[in-house]
């Protein structure tokens, strides 16, 4: 049996933030946003806009700016303590990808104080087998995502991951999954050219890493093939001009999402990836001169963005050499 999971809503658009969260109060009648974010995004004023939007639809709020680039076990769990005394009926996470692990197991302790993180890791890391439920989540709380940079696309994914100690534990479950995500390129439009170049490879390597996966469909590959032409056609210029070029952005956080829907479709928690941006291209390369199905399904990806050459094989080589311009680009 083959699914597609996706939040129950994806706004997408620039300058979505108002007519979004809008629905807290009137679709969803929403009384109480428990915000959570990171130190840094706090003192820069990212969770401002967010916070006025509450106050003039009257919705009472609070900020938790506790979590670093990598989600702690010990912040999570502080976050959900103070969720506990708040008691909220909205979690929103604004940030980047640590601040959205941090609001996804935020819930689960708030509305499960007796789980255990760890021993859920243990057992919830591969998302297509499961032998017992998740704790369910949306019962107290509904959680909301709204991401400040783009790259990992974790805004809409089922996936968390929490640093213990030395340790990295990895969970996947649909009940991590967002309800709402605000997908607004307002909010990423500030990125440095490192921040860029960063965001693109991550996107870049979880759509061939989708693209690749043996739980690959046609829906998934969707995703991909629109991710991918976004980068090839809108990164270049959005490295170059940055906040100069708002469409850039934009494009670039749909296709960060559009990536994010993909590999969480195809690949589990605990699948790490094992190629890195630098070396993308060679491994693409590699793998259609070794497997003739790999070269079949190149070939239709290279179609459908746009390129194309003599023969099956030239088209194929663009690709891969397309693939190996934006990773230098953006290695710079």
């Amino acid at each position: 049996m083959l699914w597609l999971r996706v939040p129950e809503k994806v706004y997408f658009k620039k300058g979505s933030m108002p007519v979004a969260l809008e629905e807290l109060k009137t679709v969803y009648n929403k009384k109480k946003a428990f915000i959570v974010t990171s130190a840094s995004a706090y003192k820069s004023g990212k969770t401002a806009y967010t916070e006025k939007l509450l106050d003039e639809m009257k919705i009472q709020h609070t900020v938790f700016f506790d979590i670093c680039c990598t989600a702690s076990l010990e912040k999570v769990q502080a976050g959900a303590g103070a969720a506990q005394l708040f008691e909220p009926d909205v979690i929103i996470a604004v940030g980047g990808s640590g601040v959205m692990d941090a609001a996804k197991l935020i819930r689960v302790l708030y509305e499960h104080p007796e789980a255990d993180i760890r021993e859920l890791a243990s057992r919830f890391s591969d998302i297509r087998s499961r032998a017992e439920l998740f704790p369910a989540t949306n019962k107290k709380a509904s959680l909301v995502t709204i991401p400040t940079s783009s790259g990992t696309g974790e805004e809409v994914t089922p996936y968390a991951c929490v640093a213990d100690g030395d340790s990295l534990l990895r969970l996947a479950d649909y009940e991590l999954m967002p309800e709402f995500v605000v997908v607004d390129s307002d909010n990423m439009i500030a990125q440095s050219r490192e921040q860029i170049g960063s965001a693109a490879m991550k996107a870049l390597v979880h759509i061939m890493t989708a693209y690749d996966s043996e739980s690959a469909t046609e829906y998934t590959d969707g995703f991909a093939m629109k991710a991918l032409e976004n980068i090839i056609g809108y990164l270049p210029g959005f490295y170059e001009n940055g906040s100069t070029d708002p469409q850039g952005c934009e494009k670039l956080a749909e296709a960060s999402a559009m990536a994010g829907i993909a590999y969480a479709n195809t690949c589990s928690a605990d699948k790490c990836c094992k190629t890195a941006a630098l070396t993308l291209a060679d491994e693409m390369l590699k793998s259609s001169e070794a497997d003739d199905s790999v070269y079949a399904r190149y070939l239709s990806l290279a179609r459908a963005v746009g390129l194309s050459g003599s023969d099956d094989k030239e088209t194929v080589n663009k690709l891969i050499t397309k693939i190996n311009e934006l990773t230098a680009m953006c290695s710079k």
